[in-house]
């Protein structure tokens, strides 16, 4: 018997393996049929399919949606074209289990979710670096205790929708690395376009399969091209981290053309020999690693959209001013 919440839908860890019971017969499917094949599998009464979140979405819907991104995420579905899922060999093998509920922690036997979860966990990590860096700036900021913290419910809220978002992100990255290298050199300048870097008359371009030597792109700042922002992009897989030669490489590029500043962008890491020889060239390298792309490409809206708004109300005091 799955795992009930106490509205009567299953837990989103009851829902899975009525997913994998469902997807077994190796078929693809969209979402929307296959919450419909769960609520057969499970044998819900209508009343209980018929039940809506706050946003209008019904609530087996979003429970079974959590439960397919997150097998999609650890390699037990497979999305092999746009809004569609197929199971995969793992997910089958969990299926022949009979389980009635999997949960995330169980999950973790999976390479592939737990490098997700320590990928969100580093994300979180660098947020309270950040947050920490302004506080400390902030000589008027006052420090709430863990009390005041846990009681604030705008708090619990604004964590939430961080951790939402940094999923969205490691899916964004995930998504770089599975698109060609055209695709990403394309997308990058389109991040440093949407920050700014272009001006109101600049003009960016995309280099690339040119004999580029070793310059993907550009942004010109000025009409006349005296302020150039030249660009490095590597699309790499986690296992392929960008080395000291890259770098060195880079600046001779850069060096070539007579350039003073260059960006080089990465889907996996920068090792620690070449931020090393980064900070030689004295800010001349800004490197730019794959969680802190997709953290800019949220913050500037670059291959997202929103998908929730949340409203907040407060008393409007001047109403009731006689």
């Amino acid at each position: 018997m799955a795992q009930f919440a106490a509205d009567g839908v299953p837990t989103i860890d009851g829902c899975r393996p009525a997913v994998l019971r469902l997807m077994a017969d190796g078929k693809e499917r969209q979402l929307r049929d296959i919450v419909h094949g769960v609520a057969s599998v499970l044998e819900l009464p209508g009343d209980v399919v018929a039940q809506k979140i706050s946003s209008g979405q019904g609530r087996l819907e979003n429970r079974v949606g959590w439960a397919c991104s997150s097998f999609a995420r650890a390699g037990l579905l497979h999305r092999p074209s746009r809004g569609m899922y197929r199971i995969s060999e793992d997910g089958t093998t969990v299926d022949q289990r009979n389980l009635t509920e999997y949960s995330e922690e169980e999950m973790k036997e999976w390479a592939t979710w737990r490098a997700y979860q320590d990928e969100v966990g580093e994300r979180k990590a660098r947020q309270r670096l950040e947050s920490a860096t302004e506080l400390a700036g902030d000589v008027t900021a006052q420090s709430p205790n863990s009390q005041e913290i846990e009681a604030d419910p705008l708090s619990v809220v604004s964590d939430s929708v961080d951790e939402l978002n940094d999923a969205v992100e490691t899916e964004l990255r995930g998504a770089l690395q599975n698109a060609s290298p055209e695709f990403f050199e394309k997308a990058v300048l389109e991040v440093l376009w949407a920050m700014g870097y272009g001006g109101g008359h600049g003009e960016k371009q995309h280099l690339g399969k040119s004999n580029d030597g070793g310059i993907d792109g550009v942004i010109r700042q000025d009409p006349l091209g005296l302020q150039n922002v030249y660009v490095q992009a590597k699309r790499y897989a986690d296992d392929n981290s960008v080395g000291s030669p890259d770098i060195n490489s880079f600046y001779g590029a850069l060096a070539q053309r007579g350039a003073d500043r260059g960006v080089f962008i990465t889907t996996s890491k920068f090792t620690p020999a070449a931020k090393l020889a980064a900070s030689q060239f004295h800010g001349r390298i800004v490197l730019i690693d794959g969680i802190r792309l997709t953290s800019l490409m949220l913050r500037y809206g670059v291959g997202v959209e929103p998908q929730h708004e949340f409203v907040v109300y407060s008393v409007n005091q001047d109403f009731f001013e006689e």
